[in-house]
């Protein structure tokens, strides 16, 4: 099993830059102009229904909007529902098929949340 990491750093304005091992950067946090992690949480699953499905849309028009169903009093989604808007030559109901086909086969992000994977948190204290 692979294991991928990416690392966070708290920044002095308190968002936070996290860093993949490509290099890619992203902050988040709760400030305008960033999106906060509840975003990334959507982003990640409806960029992965687009990625997952890039095969079968090649040289269509694709755009998603998502949303996430936000239970304050839990703090946590109960939910999401995406939609992706492909605008293409094929026959609708053919290429709808194959776009669901392709996220079910190989969208990461939703088969995770769906199945609701383990999360494992450890503090580790260093001195200054």
């Amino acid at each position: 099993m692979a294991t991928r990491k990416i690392m966070l750093k708290k920044l002095e304005d308190g968002t936070v830059e996290a860093v993949s091992q490509s290099g890619a950067r992203l902050v988040l946090g709760h400030a305008e102009g960033v999106f906060d992690p509840g975003e990334i949480a959507e982003i990640a699953l409806a960029g992965c229904a687009i990625l997952s499905s890039r095969r079968v849309t090649a040289g269509d028009e694709v755009r998603a909007e998502v949303s996430g169903e936000y239970n304050e009093e839990a703090n946590r989604f109960d939910s999401f529902a995406e939609t992706l808007f492909v605008k293409g030559d094929e026959e609708p109901g053919k290429l709808e098929q194959a776009v669901q086909d392709a996220i079910r086969e190989n969208c990461t992000i939703a088969r995770t949340y769906e199945r609701g994977a383990k999360v494992k948190v450890s503090v580790e204290i260093e001195k200054k």
